[in-house]
């Protein structure tokens, strides 16, 4: 029991260092951000900073990561569970809303500016976001591949279904020339990247 509540005291502490982390990274970008500062935002020492994460990079990876957890949460079981329009849907949604999110867009805006002279950055980014949703939708797919489909093409699959419910409104965003697209041009993505993919099972499937 004693131990039970040791753990959840440090997931509680991790949480709050991660939240601390968005903030002063947000703030202050990954260059100018201090482990200093995210202990004193979360309210702990810089030693249990350390603890969690042994360096900035690794928290900054830990703060995508949060972000990428949010799209299927606990229920990837129950998602794969799902019949593909449905499954599809419901993780298209997620996915559009952290993607498009302020802070998101923000954070992504970091890495391609911070990226030049601090290289990881780019690569924990990848991996701890677009990388881990990629991996998720694949896992999906294999799940549901079609006779003829080969273990690449699920990937290759989840690839283009990613593009095609981001495109170009996302990189408009990004470089700052729009605003956050219309809740219906983003519903207009999700509905042909579906049918897209459906339409890829059934003919790997025929």
């Amino acid at each position: 029991m004693q131990a039970r509540a040791g753990r959840r005291l440090s997931d509680r502490k991790r949480d709050r260092i991660i939240e601390a982390g968005r903030t002063v990274f947000l703030d202050e970008g990954f260059g100018a951000a201090s482990m200093d500062a995210i202990a004193a935002e979360a309210q702990v020492s810089k030693m249990t900073v350390y603890r969690h994460f042994r360096n900035k990079e690794l928290l900054f990876a830990g703060v995508i990561s949060e972000l990428c957890r949010r799209i299927v949460d606990d229920d990837l079981e129950d998602l794969l569970a799902l019949a593909p329009r449905e499954a599809l849907r419901r993780f298209a949604e997620r996915v559009v809303a952290i993607t498009f999110a302020r802070e998101t867009v923000e954070l992504h805006r970091i890495v391609v500016a911070e990226s030049r002279r601090f290289p990881k950055l780019g690569r924990l980014f990848y991996q701890s976001g677009p990388q881990a949703c990629i991996d998720m939708l694949e896992q999906y797919l294999q799940r549901h591949r079609p006779r003829a489909w080969s273990r690449n093409d699920a990937r290759r699959h989840a690839e283009e279904f990613l593009d095609l419910i981001r495109g170009y409104p996302h990189l408009r965003l990004l470089l700052g020339i729009v605003e956050r697209p219309s809740q219906r041009e983003l519903r207009t993505r999700i509905d042909s990247a579906i049918r897209n993919l459906l339409a890829a099972m059934k003919a790997g499937a025929a």
